[in-house]
């Protein structure tokens, strides 16, 4: 008998196919086009799919679950990416892949794909953009992990906002590559430490931010960063819809350890009678 995959998150429920979690995701195939390489950090995946809402899967900030692994008599093991881009006419979508030196699931998937490969993913689910509002610069604060979720924002910017945006990565390639936009101010900060590991995303934005008036913050990268950005800007006195904030990963800890605390979590409002709007991913003990 094989032996259990531990990365599998398995869903006894059955929770995760219901509608009130699928919402209007889908379960696609997506056939490997090309994997290339457009600097060190970054593997870049192009893909084809079948897309029965193109207006959705065009929308900015879009994350989609890959199916990185198939284990036996498990539930697969995924992983969320963001779509970099979608072009409509082809169908194809791009993903990148921050190239990590372990033997994660991803990084296995990545390294026996090529052109042909064949991986199910499921979406697409928009996630937060900038809260754009008359009046007010926009903030941007992220880790590698969410450029391309920047780079899908900066695409679809509004004509006549002005922002500044902070970028914290090991490898300055993947920050020059962003679309450079009037208006917006960009600021490179270069880490030389583990990810994770600086605090200077808090940092820069503590010293960018000292009032409430005339801002609405973006970030996104490692939770509890992100959970410190929630907290500081809050009391700073910048409203709910002004503070938009996501953590993509957790220092110390696997992806499939986050996705088992927010599949109990959500099972939890469930029997309470509540959806999946009801569950605040920045408050999960994680």
């Amino acid at each position: 008998m094989a032996s259990l995959n531990p990365e599998s998150v398995e869903d006894p429920e059955g929770l995760l196919a219901q509608p009130d979690h699928m919402r209007d995701m889908d379960r696609v195939m997506l056939e490997v086009v090309a994997i290339l390489c457009p600097f060190p950090s970054v593997a870049r995946v192009v893909g084809r799919i079948d897309a029965h809402d193109p207006q959705a899967w065009g929308a900015a900030n879009v994350a989609v679950r890959i199916e990185v692994e198939t284990p036996e008599g498990q539930r697969p093991v995924s992983r969320i990416y963001t779509i970099r881009s979608f072009d409509p006419r082809s169908g194809t979508v791009e993903i990148d892949f921050v190239i990590h030196d372990d033997d994660s699931p991803a990084m296995r998937w990545l390294r026996a794909a090529g052109p042909g490969t064949r991986v199910h993913m499921i979406g697409p689910r928009q996630h937060l953009v900038p809260g754009f509002a008359p009046g007010k610069r926009v903030a941007i604060f992220a880790d590698e992990t969410a450029i391309p979720a920047v780079f899908a924002i900066l695409d679809a910017w509004p004509d006549g906002v002005s922002g500044s945006l902070w970028i914290e990565t090991s490898d300055p390639a993947a920050f020059e590559e962003l679309p450079r936009l009037a208006g917006l101010d960009y600021h490179l900060i270069r880490r030389a430490r583990p990810a994770g590991t600086t605090g200077a995303l808090f940092a820069a934005a503590r010293q960018a931010i000292s009032a409430p008036g005339g801002w609405t913050l973006w970030a996104a990268g490692e939770r509890q960063e992100m959970r410190e950005f929630r907290n500081h800007f809050r009391a700073l006195g910048l409203g709910r819809d002004d503070v938009r904030v996501f953590g993509y990963w957790k220092h110390g800890s696997s992806s499939s350890e986050i996705d088992r605390i927010r599949l109990r979590e959500y099972a939890e409002i469930r029997r309470r009678g509540l959806r999946l709007e009801d569950l605040d991913d920045a408050e999960l003990p994680i």
